[in-house]
């Protein structure tokens, strides 16, 4: 929305009253997500039978890498609390210069322009960044139709033929960011009247689904839906009853279900043509090779700690570069190169060292109690919440919030998002059509861009 000198706007229609302040379920919050089901996941895979892998990896995984793991986890709860408690922000507001109060009682003094200012188009803007994107990314489809046949053949090898062009494709990875601004709109948060099925949603996650099927890219159709289902969910449980709260408490029990499901069915349309004659049922192939995908990821973490020296003294950060061999060293035979995520939280610990990793992690959880505060709040900086989900998601797995390159794209356009909202409060007042002494809260009311002059409305 152009904001022209003295142009006055009223507050945009929404989709749906505010869901702020309302109630949501216990695993929204970093610190339980961590100790209800980041924990016992660890704990269950820790202990489980690792011969039923399919992987033929040497195993590395011992107790003191479930340790390691286990008090990591810890340093992030403890920051996780300090972080959803408010504590920083009182200190902060304690230490920071007052504001100087408002001498014109018919404006109101810190509202939320941005959060009410977000123009609709810009949604378009990412979309069509989006689709470019991926237009660049499945050119090799379009120029030879034949490869999409090859590809659902079970020709595994073919994905790896396929180059992407760095500064180019990576804009595929708006699709966090774009899920989480068309959810809070959806649910109220954001301005902008949208249907929950319509044509945008259907190109956006159809696109992700064909992304997923044939790049074999789980993750990228779940990059796009997660973010798009947090940012909605408060509208949802404000209008769950009793019985719709207690199935959103437990949702986490459903969860393992769900998600085996939903890797088995591209299993069967990937890979099952080319494993069915090694595996009686593609239900035991399919749960046997999920859990391959998260053991042997912590295997590869452990393994990397070993052989990187955490446990031979005290040992700092290890450089990108210094883990990179460490880690191809690993695959030339040590470790099983189909299964080769570096390890979540392990990979982490190797990274930092066992000095910097425990005040590194506090910090980090920090930063998630701030996104999960910010997300209860209905802020901007929510945006970054579903970045901080998708990381406790895959703690084990993948540290996908420890300089991904997956989440880069996402973290730029929020940045620059909170920067333009930051700048309305120095170009925008806004103030109420007839001054009260008591004015509702949920009236509407209307910008202004100072120094006044002769406004209209629209």
């Amino acid at each position: 929305m152009n904001l022209l000198r003295g142009k006055s706007y009223h507050s945009p229609q929404r989709s749906a009253a505010s869901p702020i302040g309302g109630w949501l379920p216990w695993w929204c919050r970093p610190s339980r997500m961590l100790i209800g089901a980041s924990i016992p996941a660890l704990v269950i895979f820790s202990f489980s039978d690792s011969s039923v892998t399919l992987s033929r990896a040497q195993h590395f995984y011992g107790t003191r890498d479930f340790l390691v793991a286990l008090f990591a986890i810890f340093a992030l709860i403890i920051g996780a609390l300090l972080g959803e408690s408010g504590l920083l922000g009182q200190l902060w507001n304690k230490i920071r210069p007052q504001r100087r109060a408002v001498r014109d009682p018919r404006f109101l003094p810190d509202p939320k322009l941005g959060e009410t200012l977000l123009s609709e188009r810009f949604d378009y803007f990412l979309m069509t960044v989006f689709i470019l994107s991926h237009l660049i990314f499945f050119r090799n489809f379009f120029l030879n139709p034949g490869l999409v046949t090859a590809v659902l053949g079970g020709n595994l090898e073919l994905k790896h033929t396929f180059k992407t062009i760095p500064g180019v494709t990576t804009w595929t990875q708006v699709s966090l960011v774009l899920g989480a601004i068309r959810g809070m709109r959806w649910s109220g948060i954001l301005p902008g009247k949208i249907k929950l099925i319509s044509l945008f949603h259907i190109v956006f996650f159809g696109t992700l689904f064909v992304r997923a099927l044939l790049w074999s890219e789980r993750l990228a159709l779940i990059e796009g839906f997660v973010p798009f289902f947090l940012c909605a969910l408060p509208r949802v449980t404000a209008a769950a009853g009793p019985m719709g709260r207690t199935f959103w408490r437990f949702l986490p029990l459903l969860l393992p279900v769900a998600v085996l499901l939903l890797f088995i069915s591209f299993e069967f349309l990937r890979s099952w043509q080319y494993y069915s004659g090694q595996h009686s049922s593609i239900f035991e192939f399919g749960w046997r090779r999920l859990y391959t995908y998260y053991f042997e990821a912590m295997n590869t973490g452990a393994a990397i700690l070993q052989v990187g020296g955490f446990y031979d003294g005290i040992v700092g950060p290890l450089s990108f570069k210094a883990h990179e061999a460490v880690y191809e060293g690993l695959y030339l035979g040590t470790l099983d190169v189909e299964y080769n995520n570096p390890g979540g939280i392990h990979y982490v610990a190797s990274r930092m060292g066992n000095v910097v990793l425990w005040p590194f992690l506090a910090l980090v959880g920090i930063w998630f109690g701030l996104t999960w505060r910010a997300y209860v709040e209905g802020r901007l900086f929510a945006l970054f919440y579903p970045i901080t989900f998708l990381g406790l998601m895959e703690i084990l797995r993948i540290p996908y919030w420890f300089g991904l390159n997956r989440v880069m794209p996402t973290s730029v356009v929020i940045v620059l998002i909170l920067l333009w909202a930051a700048s309305l409060k120095r170009r925008v007042r806004v103030h109420r059509p007839e001054f009260v002494d008591s004015w509702p809260e949920h009236e509407p009311w209307t910008t202004t861009v100072e120094p006044p002059a002769p406004s209209f409305r629209r």
